[in-house]
């Protein structure tokens, strides 16, 4: 798989892993779980990705997926935290 495929396909993940959490609102752990999963293999593509070195890491579209993963963890491990708090 070649780099603008690894990318692409971490995006993909990022943003399913975003509507689940959007979906959940924090009030279905199952669909947070979901999204946390999603966000873990995105990571995993990005690891891969770093393997083609400065032409990934100096990529856009890496860094753009980069923020768009820890943005979308805090979301998550936010929302978890809510669901945590109301049971």
């Amino acid at each position: 798989m070649d780099l603008h495929q690894q990318l692409q396909q971490a995006s993909q993940q990022i943003h399913a892993a975003q509507e689940a959490a959007r979906k959940a609102q924090g009030r279905d752990l199952e669909l947070l779980q979901q999204a946390d999963e999603q966000l873990r293999q995105a990571e995993n593509q990005l690891e891969q990705a770093q393997k083609h070195g400065t032409e990934a890491t100096e990529n856009p579209q890496f860094q753009q997926a980069y923020e768009q993963l820890h943005d979308t963890r805090q979301q998550i491990q936010e929302a978890q935290q809510n669901n945590n708090d109301v049971l």
